[in-house]
């Protein structure tokens, strides 16, 4: 039996100090921490409440108001062999009997027999005393710690373990005594360590839980996020309205999220640099004051940057002054770089920067930067005049963006890696407005590179989609030939974003793309370094790549049935917005008692055939012959199918087809189900009345072709057999 009393609880403190971990590992880390210590108390059956998790960039803490000091005792139940196995007929126990209670850990006599009759066997209960919760956590925080999955890790000293930063120490207390633990080389105690600067990172002895947060606090560690983003949100807000009451912060949730976990005591700070930098634009510096320093633009009442920025100091107030000096002129050392470059860009035209461009490899065996420039061109007036044109020639603007718009990544402001490389595109639009381009050239220069990510905003006007969608093609071409198609979680050149992003692209435009033609002559481009075979191989390979993230996709922010989109994606993916309306058509119809028999007739078919269907090839031919009145595609004639059953059915297919045709061309999807839906009694009654599989070679033949016509015409549409009922 097991027992009643409750165990007691104790809160319960866990630490992991270590070097300063990068701040954008940290916020994944705290939810895996969490997550995994949480099932795994869940799982060894300690009640935890009150968790929670904290973190600075020098430590991750858990901390739990109350813990289990102790596991509850189980009562196990292991079933054995039948009691005809464990017993003899003279009633005494077999060598399985005896070995079952042996291997159970209980005597023979203590099992219990249950059931009856030829099932009746035996039954060894046995009571499983439960652990010290010390026990417990001592092996499950090693393993918890050890498997959060950081983005990157390291190794140091002779240490064989692995973390972003070297481990320091580890405090893990459970009310008033120590867990015994190791992490690797680290012993846990209660000592943990104060702020590096405000209390010289002094040991801190803490006695409990409790003490932890007041302790860390006199050491100058402001161990909650939640506070110290309050802290910096207030502090920058009365350092603003003091210093600077006409301007406001520049919002950016992501730099404040990050400046968050950079710190362990806050202190805001204003400072300012010359007005000599006001020939820049904002976006330059707004970059050079976020991407390395991690500073806060603040904007003026016309929304243009004024000459100040807010910074946050980890440590107190003392000495604030030199602190702000010194972050003013690294700020202005960064600022008269990005000035030079901005001056001497300037003093060539894009098309001299488009020129330099052939010098530069954009793919190693896979042509220049120049090179990539032409094929895109190319791939834009393909585009413009296979689905995506709005009607007459290509637009001239578009022609000349599709030119200059990679001639920024030669510039002294973007090349070479330097801090303002995210701002390509743009650099390249202002070069190009400098120089006296049009504004829809400038325009396509800088929305070419949207959307930047997964969910961002997208390019909005058609001669930015255009050429965004021929610059992602190209590069997906290129890529997946030189080898580099996405592998597990390996995707060096995004070429998954690339998919998505063309696929939102074509559903924002609402315009019909053959993605399939598309990609085979964005494949072509490459002929002269890539062989015939090899492309034909990437343009499979790629097909079931963008039909896989499309049909992600659609389930996602489309919220399509995943068994809707396996019947329609195989026939429509080449044209996402095809596959989008197809998909919603046939959500509508999957509940109609008439459209179920079409799609358990459909799937008949096809078992029928056994895989001897028409190809996707082979299924124009076979709505053509349906529209003249039925033939076999070796000319079979249907009318000599004997039973009543299957004259109805090739009557009613080939009366079908002429609404099916019409009802497609005119868009009306729902009305092609609905014309379908109503051959679903007849085909139903055909499987029915009808032995396809007769015994007469030349009627089970012609029945064959028959079958596999009737089949061609409904996989034109879809694979029903993916929403057929389970048989």
């Amino acid at each position: 039996m097991s027992r009643t009393t409750t165990p007691e609880r104790l809160p319960f403190l866990l630490e992991i100090g270590s070097e300063e971990i990068p701040a954008r590992f940290v916020p994944d880390a705290m939810a895996e921490l969490g997550r995994r210590l949480g099932e795994g108390l869940a799982a060894a059956r300690l009640e935890a409440e009150g968790l929670r998790v904290m973190a600075t960039p020098r430590r991750m803490v858990v901390l739990c108001a109350g813990l289990a000091t102790r596991q509850p005792d189980r009562q196990t139940e292991v079933k054995g062999p039948p009691l005809s196995v464990a017993f003899g007929a003279d009633g005494q126990p077999t060598p399985a009997g005896l070995g079952f209670a042996r291997k159970a850990g209980v005597d023979l006599a203590d099992c219990e027999r249950t059931g009856e009759g030829a099932g009746a066997c035996l039954v060894a209960r046995r009571l499983e005393p439960g652990r010290d919760a010390a026990a417990v956590l001592a092996e499950l925080i090693p393993a918890v710690v050890l498997a959060i999955p950081f983005r990157k890790v390291m190794r140091w000293g002779e240490h064989d373990l692995e973390y972003p930063r070297p481990l320091q120490w580890i405090v893990a207390l459970l009310g008033e005594q120590v867990v015994d633990l190791s992490v690797g080389h680290i012993r846990s105690g209660r000592i943990s360590r104060g702020h590096r600067t405000l209390a010289a990172n002094c040991e801190v002895t803490l006695e409990s839980p409790g003490a932890y947060l007041p302790a860390m606090a006199a050491a100058g560690v402001m161990v909650d996020q939640a506070e110290r983003r309050r802290t910096i949100s207030e502090g920058l807000a009365a350092r603003l309205k003091a210093e600077e009451p006409d301007g406001r912060l520049l919002e950016d949730e992501d730099l404040l999220a990050e400046v968050v976990f950079l710190c362990e005591h806050p202190t805001p700070f204003l400072g300012a640099y010359g007005s000599q930098f006001a020939a820049l634009p904002d976006e330059v510096v707004a970059t050079a004051l976020k991407a390395h320093q991690r500073y806060f633009s603040i904007v003026g009442p016309e929304g243009r940057l004024l000459t100040r920025f807010a910074s946050v100091r980890d440590g107190g107030t003392d000495h604030l002054d030199n602190v702000v000096a010194g972050n003013e002129r690294v700020l202005r050392a960064r600022l008269a770089d990005a000035l030079f470059y901005w001056g001497f860009d300037q003093k060539q035209t894009p098309d001299q920067h488009v020129a330099r461009l052939q010098a530069v490899t954009w793919m190693e065996g896979f042509g220049s930067l120049g090179d990539k420039s032409v094929r895109v061109s190319t791939l834009v007036d393909w585009l413009w005049a296979h689905g995506l044109g709005e009607g007459g020639p290509r637009p001239a603007s578009l022609a000349r963006a599709a030119v200059i718009c990679k001639a920024d990544l030669v510039s002294e402001m973007i090349k070479d890696g330097k801090e303002f490389t995210k701002l390509e595109g743009f650099i390249g639009a202002r070069y190009a407005e400098l120089a006296g381009e049009p504004a829809e050239v400038c325009r396509a220069i800088v929305r070419h590179y949207f959307p930047r990510s997964a969910s961002s905003e997208l390019p909005g006007d058609i001669n930015s989609s255009v050429l965004s969608i021929a610059d992602r093609l190209d590069t997906l071409a290129g890529c997946w030939l030189a080898g580099f198609a996405p592998t597990g979680a390996k995707d060096p050149y995004a070429l998954r974003r690339h998919v998505l992003a063309i696929v939102r692209i074509l559903l924002d435009l609402r315009k019909s793309l053959d993605l399939d033609a598309a990609i085979a002559f964005a494949l072509s481009q490459y002929a002269g370094r890539s062989a015939p075979a090899a492309q034909e191989q990437a343009r499979a390979a790629i097909g079931e790549f963008v039909q896989t993230r499309l049909a992600g996709y659609l389930a996602e922010a489309g919220g399509r049935d995943p068994a809707v989109l396996r019947a329609v994606l195989p026939v429509h993916w080449r044209d996402p917005q095809a596959a989008l309306d197809w998909s919603g058509a046939l959500e509508g119809f999957r509940g109609r008692t008439d459209f179920q028999a079409l799609a358990t007739g459909f799937k008949r078919c096809r078992n029928i055939l056994k895989g001897s269907v028409l190809a996707d090839a082979e299924r124009a031919g076979c709505f053509d012959r349906w529209l003249a009145g039925g033939r076999g595609a070796g000319g079979e004639d249907f009318s000599g199918l004997p039973e009543p059953a299957e004259g109805e059915l090739r009557r009613q297919a080939a009366a079908a087809a002429p609404g099916l045709q019409a009802a497609a061309a005119a868009g009306k999807l729902g009305e092609v189900f609905s014309l379908l839906s109503a051959l679903g009694p007849a085909i139903d009654r055909y499987f029915d009345e009808v032995m396809v599989n007769a015994p007469d070679p030349a009627l089970r033949e012609l029945r064959h072709a028959f079958v596999r016509e009737i089949h061609g015409l409904f996989a034109r549409y879809a694979d029903f057999g993916e929403v057929a009922p389970v048989d």
